[in-house]
């Protein structure tokens, strides 16, 4: 479990790094009011709505096997998901105190570089996903837009995923 969470916090700062920012997860606006909830339900349909969330099951399925795979890229070049993230870290800070060795070093940039092809592949993956459920991608951003400001559709979201 703890790698999985250590996974997920490479996930994180590889995200964080990359041009393309990871979108916002279903965050409630501070004062929603009955009018707003009552126009965020009209916008998104009953079908729309299963849809959405048949796609994040599967973006669930393919984050999971997304960190198998980065935790077997980590192992086939001898770096634990603790060692990388120790050295991702002396890296970001440009610590000079901690010495890594340049076979770490070695090691982490090619683990970078297939970590980097993993999250493309997965980002294809996310891509095709939003397709296959019969949305276009505008058209899911914009209902994961309104899910994020509407507590009622946040609550039916969380009903349909089984949460």
């Amino acid at each position: 479990m703890f790698k999985i969470s250590i996974l997920s916090s490479i996930v994180t700062i590889l995200l964080l790094a990359s041009p393309q920012k990871a979108k916002s997860q279903f965050q409630a606006p501070l004062s929603p009011t009955i009018k707003t909830e009552t126009i965020y339900s009209q916008e998104v349909s009953p079908l729309e709505l299963k849809q959405f969330v048949n796609v994040i099951k599967h973006f669930q399925r393919i984050e999971m096997n997304m960190q198998h795979i980065m935790a077997k890229a980590m192992k086939k070049e001898g770096l634990t998901p603790e060692k990388f993230m120790e050295i991702n870290k002396n890296q970001r800070q440009l610590n000079p105190n901690i010495d890594n060795s340049s076979e770490d070093l070695d090691k982490f940039r090619k683990v970078v570089v297939k970590l980097e092809e993993i999250m493309n592949n997965a980002e294809k993956k996310r891509q095709s996903t939003v397709k296959m459920q019969g949305l276009a991608l505008e058209r899911f951003l914009k209902i994961e837009e309104i899910v994020a400001k509407s507590k009622n559709l946040q609550e039916k979201v969380q009903k349909m995923l089984g949460n």
